[in-house]
């Protein structure tokens, strides 16, 4: 203080610079002036010679190592808190051309999370950083002039299985953690502060005795300003009882002479969680001429050369020895695979010819998937490829690079892409239609007795077989009916019902026998009908309500009632980081903030009372990477749960295109299965109606045909709805009830920019009906959680009009929380004081489609399509039941005559102008109604 009082006696004592005695009355402002500018100089003086001293940042270094070349980096940033997450601020430099990217920052104290951004659009995450939270998994740093402790290794290691008793676990850290002032040690033992105690770099944790099966641990240092600096968690399995495996190798299947298939053990778990289990597998009879490859996993490939019933054993063996077999069954059928020969002559182009790929919507349109051969006999290029009944656009690819359409073949549609894909038909043996007829069962004696309905031509021949897991063989059929004993022992039986003919086979019907207390029979190829008469409602419940939670939903379930929705697809429920739900870090449990899962029954019950089902979002194929098993795993690459995840040979792991968050689970490891599937039963016992399946198409098939199984034998009325981008027909081959029209929305996008004719919503919708079995059903839409509002880009007019096109073409609508109000954000808030127009054009609509039967279960009849003009005339046709919908895609006003004829019309009749007794359309709009007969 006296240094200071100095300074400013100082300063008062100084001479006024330049000052004459006559300027007395300037004097005190002059004075003041002067001594503030030279205080402030001193002071500035001061802080550049003292600051340094008091500084407390800390030179903070960032750092990407990719001297193996795993990105193409041409920029390279750090974003993060500390420079609120500017892409071009702070630069990473290859200083010494090595591939490691550094730059060096100096942060105050603090928590700071952070990403590099390449080339300044791809975020990437750091991933030598264990540390990571929040929403988006941002990695994180503690800076502080103390260098806090940080856990080496822990014994037992994170993610092991202990097999024999522990009473105590060991932290071993990189210095010495006697506990001081600067910060606390917070330990959690399964929900629980355990005692523990410190000694020089250890830290010694009291186990209690444990129980069988998981148990979780959280270590944290808590500085004095109490935040957490850092952060260690982990979990153990103990395993001191030793159950052996539960084998399964999967049900009969059936095959073609020389097609390859692939065997199923896919259901096969250990109780104890204990993993990898072992394989083997092997012949147990059977004709010769069999090859079996991969009998060391659970999904070996069988195919042979001989037709005949094959009985194959596997046998699974855990980490300690304990064994289980299963056996299956593979029927080889008398004949070759169908096959569709695709052709190309080289006299059709006159460049020289290296190289010829097929492309089409049966390989996603992957130039590399399908290379033609040159066959000398025919002289042109050739590819035979098994496909199911149906049309398919495809086009060649010549040289690798020129995309040309089949000049040799005629049919065509336009692409998108100002030009056009050819298409092939291959066309539906229609003589082989065979339906169990589950509704007209007849009890005859001790014996239930279910009828067939067979299209069968003259020479064809029934056959069928039971499933290999029956609790007992003994189904009886013959051509009329299929005869199930009631005194057959409690359980789930399958039978498998073929017509034959000339070497070609159906697909096979099949019985499903649900025998307990009572007898259930279900067709299980058949889909639930209720979606047809059905709205589906998708909701985002952390916008919907200004709670939130679902509690308030349940208070708000009699609005979406008023609006005539029926069915409730809410987005994930799982307790997780994300905001959207998509990360589950607990897959049992409901969203902490949503409520509970005593709320989630409510939601249901009350659902239910009003007429309303609820549709879950099921999450297969990912875990958020903050779920507890992916920190084992990604901690310890010698704990079972490392064999739960795919992983690159750099120690990363594996995700779908830029979910980096979202971990992709393995499915060749049985016990990430059985843990799905139980997921499943657990949710379906809480009451659910149906199940929207993410990422659908990232999952193997053959898990969705386990997953059909155990969801129908529980609830054969349960919706199982598919996410594949784009759909393709083999999930609907004993898998899916429903699948995304991403056809429909498509086409429309091309329709209304313009890409497309008219007539490519009608094609696409033909096309549907004639790929794909009778019981599949579509969800069809103009917006959902993953694309923008339809109103955003389109506008009012167009909007009104796909959402009339929407509304009355087959499948089940679905509408997009917001989409009913026309609001124009992606996920906003639901902004329940707007009184909108829009509802009541929804509700009429829903109205409209519920009251009439032909709008939901009516055959689609294209009466006029006029390209030139777009102008488009259908009618839905059930019975006596009857609508017509009139649609005008174009910007002008278009006549149509037959309006004239027009007896009813529900909506749109303030788009009909009369003029001089001509019928005009308006430009952009619709009319739907009843045409006199």
């Amino acid at each position: 203080m006296e240094f200071n009082i100095r300074y400013y006696d100082f300063f008062l004592q100084m001479p006024i610079l330049g000052h004459r005695k006559n300027q007395s009355d300037e004097l005190p402002m002059i004075l003041f002036a002067q001594r503030t500018l030279l205080f402030l100089a001193i002071a500035a003086l001061a802080v550049m010679l003292f600051y340094p001293a008091f500084d407390r940042r800390q030179a903070t270094e960032f750092r990407l190592d990719n001297r193996s070349g795993k990105y193409d980096i041409r920029q390279l940033t750090v974003a993060g808190d500390f420079n609120d997450w500017s892409t071009n601020r702070h630069r990473l430099r290859d200083e010494n051309n090595e591939g490691v990217w550094e730059v060096t920052i100096p942060l105050k104290p603090g928590g700071y999370h952070y990403r590099f951004v390449l080339n300044g659009e791809h975020w990437l995450r750091d991933y030598t950083n264990p540390q990571y939270s929040g929403e988006h998994s941002n990695a994180f740093i503690y800076v502080d002039t103390i260098a806090y402790p940080q856990v080496l290794r822990v014994r037992p290691a994170n993610g092991s299985w202990l097999y024999e008793v522990a009473d105590s676990a060991v932290f071993h850290f990189d210095q010495t953690i006697e506990q001081q002032q600067v910060y606390r040690i917070s330990l959690i033992f399964d929900g629980l502060e355990p005692s523990f105690s410190v000694r020089d770099s250890t830290l010694r944790m009291a186990l209690p005795v444990l129980s069988e099966g998981e148990h979780t641990w959280r270590m944290a240092l808590i500085n004095s300003r109490s935040d957490t600096v850092y952060v260690k968690q982990g979990l153990w399995y103990v395993n001191l009882r030793n159950q052996a495996p539960r084998a399964h190798a999967g049900n009969t299947q059936w095959a073609y002479l020389g097609q390859k298939i692939e065997l199923n053990g896919g259901r096969t778990y250990d109780p104890d969680w204990d993993g990898p289990l072992r394989f083997r597998w092997q012949m147990i009879s059977g004709p010769s001429g069999f090859t079996l490859q991969n009998i060391h996993t659970p999904f070996p490939e069988f195919s042979a050369t001989a037709a005949g019933t094959y009985r194959l054993r596997m046998t699974v063996r855990d980490s300690l020895g304990a064994t289980a077999a299963d056996e299956t069954e593979v029927l080889v059928l008398n004949a070759q695979q169908p096959q569709t020969l695709f052709t190309f002559d080289p006299a059709a182009l006159t460049d020289s010819i290296q190289t010829i790929s097929l492309v089409g919507e049966f390989n996603q349109w992957n130039a590399q998937s399908h290379s033609m051969q040159w066959d000398g006999d025919s002289r042109n290029w050739q590819i035979a490829l098994p496909l199911d009944p149906g049309q398919y656009e495809y086009k060649f690819v010549i040289n690798g690079s020129n995309w040309i359409i089949d000049p040799q073949n005629p049919h065509k549609i336009e692409d998108g892409w100002q030009g056009f894909n050819s298409i092939k038909t291959v066309a539906a043996e229609r003589l082989f239609e065979l339906a169990l007829a589950v509704d007209s069962v007849r009890e005859r004696g001790n014996e239930f007795e279910i009828p067939l309905r067979i299209s069968q031509p003259a020479g064809a021949r029934l056959f069928g077989y039971a499933d290999i897991k029956n609790p007992r063989p003994g189904i009886r059929y013959d051509n009329r009916s299929v005869r199930f004993n009631k005194s057959n022992p409690p359980g789930h039986y399958y039978f498998y019902c073929f017509l034959e003919k000339d070497g070609f086979y159906s697909r096979p019907a099949v019985l499903l026998i649900n025998h307990f207390t009572t007898t259930t029979f279900v067709d299980f190829n058949a889909s639930p009908s209720w979606p047809d008469s059905s709205v589906v409602y998708e909701i985002f419940v952390r916008r919907y309500t200004p709670q939130g939670t679902i509690p308030a939903l349940t208070e708000r379930l009699p609005h979406l009632k008023d609006l005539g929705v029926d069915v409730l697809w809410l987005m994930p429920v799982y307790e997780g980081p994300t905001d959207h739900g998509y990360g589950p870090t607990l897959f049992f449990n409901i969203e902490q903030d949503y409520g509970t899962l005593e709320d989630y029954r409510l939601l249901i019950r009350h659902a239910h009372q009003l007429g309303m089902k609820v549709v879950f979002d099921f999450v297969a194929n990912h875990t958020s990477d903050q779920h507890r098993f992916f920190h084992a795993a990604l901690d310890n690459t010698a704990s079972p749960l490392r064999f739960w995840y795919h992983w690159n040979e750099d120690g990363t792991w594996q995700f779908h295109n830029d979910w980096d968050t979202l971990v992709n689970l393995n499915f060749d490891n049985p016990q990430v299965r059985y843990f799905i599937l139980e997921m499943a039963r657990f949710w379906l016992g809480l009451g659910v109606d149906g199940f929207r399946c993410d990422v659908a198409w990232a999952v193997p098939h053959s898990f969705w045909k386990d997953f059909r199984r155990v969801i129908k034998e529980l609830n054969p009325q349960c919706l199982l709805i598919n996410e594949v981008l784009p759909r393709q027909q083999i999930f609907h081959d004993m898998a899916f009830d429903m699948s995304y029209d991403t056809d429909f929305y498509g086409n429309m996008l091309d329709v209304l920019q313009q890409r497309k004719s008219l007539s490519a919503l009608d094609y696409g919708i033909k096309k549907t009906r004639f790929n794909y079995p009778p019981s599949a059903r579509d969800l069809r839409y103009l917006e959902n959680h993953d694309l923008p509002r339809f109103i955003r880009m389109f506008g009012p007019s167009k909007t009104r009009l796909m959402a009339a096109l929407l509304f009355t073409v087959p499948g089940t609508p679905l509408i997009y929380y917001g989409q009913e109000l026309g609001l124009t954000e992606m996920r906003p808030d639901y902004p329940w004081e707007v009184d909108s127009k829009w509802f009541d054009f929804y509700h009429s609509l829903i109205k409209l489609r519920l009251n009439k039967p032909s709008l939901t279960g009516g055959e689609m009849l294209t009466m006029h399509l006029d390209d030139d003009q777009r102008v488009w005339h259908f009618r839905r046709v059930l019975e006596d039941d009857h609508c017509d919908v009139f649609i005008n895609l174009s910007t002008t006003r278009q006549k149509i005559n037959v309006l004239s004829n027009l007896s009813t019309i529900y909506l749109g009749e303030e788009n009909l102008k009369r003029i001089d007794d001509v019928y005009y359309l308006e430009k952009e709009s619709f009319i739907i109604g009843e045409l006199e007969e």
